[in-house]
């Protein structure tokens, strides 16, 4: 899950950097051409990369709730309601994947009926007219300002929450270890009481830390009224999303393996203790032989 979660966020930074994708707005509406490292070179392969972008943006806002469901079918194997919403995660992932690959694709495709007022857009903007289409990638209607700091302000914000939470979580799960003396049944059903709800906040803190931020990002590469910021801020947030996404789900992972090691550890401990409880509770052999040979005297008086 790792290694495919790093994948796709270095495949998102490859592409914003190599597509650098320009905005250009008028009468209410916005091109989005590619400016990137094939500018001028190769019209068909520039083309394609806006739309790349918009795909791999796809595919990594789908694998936030593939993280999830992954996560959280550890904690549910003997509960039915629980695999019930985690088919149901499941199914709302698929569904989604499939409608945001149509409105992507749908996105990235320029109808001839909107040529005219792509270069009208461009006109507007002194930009040079584009004589092949393939070049004019995305074309939306009903623009809505965003501004780029809210966003940014957004990131930073749901990333130290979720880095909050992972701390917290494990806190609270080392606390509670060291708090438990004798194990009885009572204690060990609270110790995985505890150990369940740290663990669902450990499996929700990668959505905390994506899903918004990255939906928003999404948005604001479709409807962007800032053309001169957005390949700066294009490369700056799939270089922080590269980054602190990995480093968050690293976190995660290790806190995760750290709480079941020290539950399996405890698990063999309790059990230790309880057979030496058990043990030391029965007689020792001497005494045994004593008590036997004390019964058969009484029986023989």
């Amino acid at each position: 899950m790792l290694i495919v979660d790093v994948f796709l966020d270095l495949c998102l930074s490859v592409t914003a950097f190599l597509c650098q994708p320009v905005s250009l707005t008028g009468d209410g509406y916005v091109a989005i051409i590619s400016h990137g490292f094939f500018s001028g070179r190769s019209p068909s392969l520039d083309s394609s990369l806006v739309f790349a972008l918009f795909l791999v943006l796809h595919m990594n806002i789908m694998w936030i709730p593939v993280q999830f469901v992954y996560r959280y079918r550890l904690l549910c194997k003997n509960n039915t309601k629980s695999m019930q919403a985690n088919f149901t995660i499941a199914a709302v992932t698929i569904v989604y994947s499939i409608v945001a690959f149509l409105v992507i694709k749908y996105t990235c495709e320029v109808r001839d009926e909107n040529q005219h007022i792509g270069q009208r857009v461009f006109e507007m903007n002194d930009w040079p007219a584009l004589q092949d289409k393939r070049q004019l990638n995305a074309m939306v209607s009903h623009v809505t300002e965003f501004r780029l700091i809210s966003w940014t302000i957004l990131w930073s914000f749901t990333s130290s929450v979720s880095i909050v939470i992972v701390v917290w979580c494990e806190k609270m799960i080392n606390k509670h270890f060291r708090q438990i003396g004798n194990p009885t049944h009572l204690t060990t059903q609270r110790m995985h009481k505890e150990f369940h709800r740290a663990l669902l906040a450990m499996a929700i803190c990668p959505l905390i830390t994506t899903a918004v931020p990255t939906l928003y990002f999404c948005t604001i590469i479709v409807l962007q009224l800032c053309p001169g910021w957005l390949s700066v801020f294009m490369a700056i947030a799939a270089s922080s999303i590269s980054l602190f996404n990995p480093l968050t789900t690293i976190v995660c992972f290790r806190c995760y393996r750290s709480a079941a090691f020290k539950l399996v550890t405890f698990n063999l401990c309790g059990k230790k203790v309880q057979q030496i409880d058990t043990l030391a509770s029965l007689p020792s052999r001497a005494d045994a032989t004593t008590l036997a040979t004390q019964k058969t005297s009484s029986r023989v008086q």
